[in-house]
């Protein structure tokens, strides 16, 4: 796959009622962090550290542009998130969208972190939020 441009990314959310949100119009940003703790086991004699394989972590930091509308796009997402501590069905392609043959697909189930609305006197109203996996793996796939 060739280099793709930012301004292709794609994000999707299912709101609480079950229907996929495309959030993609008001997103201006996302970093989408895979770590892993892999927990030191250097002992006496050994001359370098050693690890064994550890717990796998997901998160996303966002941000978006206001949308006034209640219901749809990304405030109505995370307020749903935000109220009833719900889950949400996340996913991401970075590449561009679902027909983008070759370019990776993310997908996972996430939990609402943090949720920020900023109103600058002088600039438009943003929003940044975080999510982070809440329950099973992130699932990875090439879209075919």
């Amino acid at each position: 796959m060739a280099n793709v441009h930012g301004s292709k990314a794609v994000i999707k959310a299912y709101d609480q009622a079950g229907t996929i949100q495309d959030l993609s119009g008001d997103v201006t940003g996302v970093t989408f962090t895979r770590t892993k703790n892999n927990p030191e086991s250097t002992t006496f004699g050994d001359n370098t550290v050693q690890r064994i394989d550890g717990l796998r972590d997901l998160t996303m930091d966002v941000t978006a542009i206001f949308n006034s509308a209640c219901a749809a796009g990304v405030v109505g997402v995370l307020d749903d998130m935000h109220a009833g501590s719900l889950l949400a069905l996340i996913s991401y392609f970075p590449g561009g969208s679902v027909a983008s043959s070759g370019s990776p697909h993310y997908s996972a189930c996430m939990r609402l972190n943090n949720f920020a609305q900023n109103s600058p006197v002088d600039g438009i109203v943003t929003v940044n939020f975080s999510l982070g996996i809440a329950s099973g793996s992130v699932t990875s796939a090439c879209v075919a």
